[in-house]
C-alpha cells in the first residue's frame, strides 16, 4: 500500500513542539536540530516551514513548503557587479540559469567587477527530478536600512517596497536564498530566554546566545547570504553571520550559499521516516 500523503497536509497535522506558528500564520521548524530533514536532489535539505499565500507567476496565491539545502554549496559573491538588486545579481543567475541550475561546471561570481572563479556543480547541481518539484514563485525583495530590527519587523520589511534606487521589489524565479526572518523565527529560545523574548529583540550583535544556539539555521563557523538588500546602501545585502546576528555585507564579498526553494503544492511525503538526518522525509 502507498502510505504517502500530501506534504502540506502532513506537516499541518503534525503535532510537534518543533513546529510552531509564527506571527503571520506560517508554520516553522524551530530549535537547535529539529527533525526537518528531507531527501531532495539526492541530498539532505531541511524544511523551513509551510509559508502562507506565496504568489505564483500568474498572480494566484497558495501555501507552499519552503526548504533549504542542509549544507552550503560553497562561498560565492552575491553580485560581482556591485549592486544589491537580486533580480539581476550574478548569484541569482548561477542558481537559476547557470551552472548550479544546470548541474554542470562553469564560472561563478567571485569578487568584484564581474570576476569569476571556476565552479563545478556536476555532482551537486539540481537534477531534473528536483527541478520538477520546485514551484516557480514570486519572491519579495523588500529591504531595510542597517538599523537593527526584531524578527517580526524584518519579516514585514522583507515583503515591503523599500529598495535602493530603482531596484526590483519582487522577483519571479525558482531558486533563492533565506530571509533574515527565516533565521530569526527558527529559534526555540533557551532555559533563561524564551522564544518570545528572542523574536521580540533585535537580530543584532547582542542577540542572546540562547536564541542563537537553539536556532538550526545558524551556521556556527560560517556566514551565509540572505536574499534581502540593505535599503540605505545599494552595495550591501544582509547576511546571517557566524556570531549569530544579521547585518549588511558588501555584495562583492564571498559568503556561504545555501539554496532555498518552494516546493510544488502537490508534493507528497512517504511518511514512514521521522525527518531525522538518518531517516529524512522522502518526497514524491
Amino acid at each position: 500500500t502507498d502510505l504517502s500523503q500530501n506534504l502540506i497536509e502532513y506537516l499541518t497535522s503534525l503535532e510537534s513542539e518543533e513546529l510552531v506558528e509564527d506571527d503571520f500564520g506560517n508554520l516553522r521548524y524551530i530549535g537547535a536540530n529539529p527533525n526537518n530533514y528531507v531527501s531532495f536532489n539526492n541530498e539532505l535539505w531541511r524544511i523551513i516551514g509551510v509559508m502562507k499565500d506565496i504568489e505564483n507567476p500568474d498572480g494566484t496565491k497558495e501555501d507552499k513548503v519552503k526548504i533549504i539545502r542542509s549544507e552550503s554549496i560553497g562561498n560565492l559573491t552575491w553580485n560581482s557587479n556591485g549592486n544589491n538588486n537580486w533580480s539581476t545579481a550574478s548569484l541569482k543567475g548561477i542558481l537559476n540559469e547557470g551552472a548550479y541550475y544546470n548541474r554542470i561546471s562553469g564560472d561563478c561570481p567571485y569578487g568584484n567587477s564581474g570576476a569569476t572563479t571556476p565552479c563545478d556543480f556536476s555532482e551537486t547541481g539540481l537534477t531534473n527530478e528536483a527541478k520538477n518539484m520546485i514551484s516557480e514563485s514570486v519572491w519579495k525583495l523588500g529591504g531595510k536600512n542597517e538599523s537593527f530590527s526584531t524578527v517580526k519587523e524584518f519579516y514585514e520589511v522583507e515583503r515591503g517596497e523599500n529598495v535602493p534606487d530603482d531596484h526590483a521589489t519582487k522577483w519571479t524565479g525558482r531558486v533563492g536564498l533565506i530571509y533574515p526572518s527565516d533565521y530569526g523565527y527558527a529559534t526555540k529560545g533557551g532555559s533563561t530566554v524564551s522564544r518570545e523574548i528572542c523574536i521580540t529583540t533585535s537580530l543584532n550583535n547582542n542577540w542572546n546566545s540562547e536564541c542563537i544556539e537553539n536556532d538550526w539555521v545558524w551556521l556556527k563557523d560560517k556566514t551565509q547570504w540572505s536574499i534581502t538588500p540593505v535599503q540605505s546602501n545599494s552595495l550591501l545585502a544582509f547576511d546571517i553571520n557566524y556570531w549569530g546576528s544579521s547585518g549588511g555585507n558588501h555584495v562583492t564579498y564571498d559568503k556561504d550559499v545555501k539554496p532555498v526553494v518552494y516546493l510544488n503544492s502537490n508534493i507528497t511525503i512517504k511518511n514512514e521516516n521521522d525527518g531525522s538526518s538518518e531517516k529524512p522525509f522522502i518526497l514524491k
